[in-house]
């Protein structure tokens, strides 16, 4: 049982009545009493996971929109509003990237989700540079290829072969690595195949979207109740077997904190920008975009998992936590790359100690170390 804080019983009241079915769920008679930790998790998730599903999926149609208008005039100016489109869907993938459990893992054919719309994310290490290198020979090869393209011809296309950086490769280079925009749209107006292969790419990555989309907000893994509602709750369990990675009855407060220690441990160690900087520069509005979101969950109001840490007894540490977050910020604004390193891994070394302590969370966890 979680330590309780000294907060009045006014605003655990409020709690209790203003969580979007705190407690119970309006289809069920079963109440179920929720620590303050669960009450904050409740609120950061409903905060920060929610709305970047949303977003996320409303820049993939924004994105596919793009597609189309360029492949109906192809001109310098098309490509451009296009390529923003692309790193508009990118930042917002990096809002939804730290929560990478539940909707973002599950199993689409042989791989998780996220991997058909980010395969950089969870590769290894070696194979990271390998699959970016294998783009543009798989995009000359479509291009080359008898084969017609259709909108559901990378269904069953490998995660590496289809998603954001496929797309990138495919709207910020030609297939002989030209980054000059008239080199670009000269390449699309000699091959129409190349607007096929985009506009196939992007139905993937959409349904991608819409589909996580779905799961966070309406119905989890046919179970007819939202993931916001089951991971809150901590009703996985009365879901799924003990078999079931949703089933073994981890709280969702440890889910969370393990989620986004593992994003920071990904940021402060992968190659990020020596790897993801070839064709644009995009990585750091990413990142921007994780942070915020990252501090919007430890701050989102009535009941902040940083007020409890400090009611718990440990002030300094969300005082060190807050000044952390900050110098991460300005570093990604002066793109200094030694600062922020050493300020991200200074954080997720917090979310391996103090948030765990200030949380009361399960003490006898392993945490990744290195990139996860």
């Amino acid at each position: 049982m979680y330590q309780r804080s000294n907060f009045s019983a006014s605003l655990l009241a409020l709690c209790m009545l203003t969580i979007n079915g705190c407690g119970s769920d309006s289809k069920s008679t079963i109440e179920t009493q929720q620590t303050e930790v669960d009450l904050a998790i409740a609120y950061s998730v409903s905060g920060s996971a929610i709305p970047a599903t949303t977003e996320f999926k409303n820049s993939v149609t924004t994105l596919n929109t793009g597609i189309d208008n360029f492949c109906d005039n192809k001109n310098t100016d098309t490509l451009a509003a296009l390529q923003s489109s692309w790193q508009s869907s990118f930042i917002t993938w990096y809002k939804v990237l730290p929560f990478r459990f539940g909707p973002l893992t599950n199993s689409d054919s042989a791989s998780a989700i996220m991997d058909y719309i980010d395969s950089y994310r969870n590769a290894t290490a070696a194979n990271r540079i390998i699959y970016l290198n294998d783009r543009n020979p798989l995009l000359s090869s479509l291009k080359t290829s008898p084969d017609a393209i259709t909108l559901t011809s990378f269904e069953n296309s490998r995660p590496k072969d289809v998603g954001l950086f496929m797309l990138e490769s495919a709207l910020f280079a030609t297939t002989a690595n030209n980054t000059s925009p008239a080199l670009i749209v000269a390449e699309y107006d000699n091959s129409a195949k190349k607007c096929d292969i985009i506009q196939a790419l992007g139905q993937e990555l959409a349904n991608r979207a819409s589909d996580i989309e779905d799961q966070w907000h309406t119905n989890y893994r046919s179970t007819d109740k939202s993931y916001e509602f089951l991971f809150t709750k901590n009703e996985l369990e009365n879901y799924f077997s003990v078999l079931d990675n949703d089933g073994t009855g981890k709280p969702a407060s440890e889910t969370l904190i393990v989620s986004i220690q593992e994003f920071l441990d990904f940021a402060g160690n992968a190659k990020l920008f020596t790897e993801l900087t070839v064709n644009t520069d995009t990585i750091w509005s990413g990142l921007a975009a994780s942070i915020d979101t990252i501090d919007n969950l430890l701050n989102q109001s009535p009941l902040t998992l940083l007020s409890i840490i400090k009611n718990n007894g440990y002030e300094q540490d969300m005082i060190t936590i807050e000044e952390n977050i900050i110098l991460i910020k300005q570093a990604i604004n002066d793109k200094n790359q030694i600062d922020f390193t050493a300020a991200i891994r200074a954080l997720d070394g917090h979310f391996k100690t103090s948030i765990l302590n200030g949380l009361n969370i399960n003490k006898g966890l392993t945490f990744s170390d290195g990139d996860s």
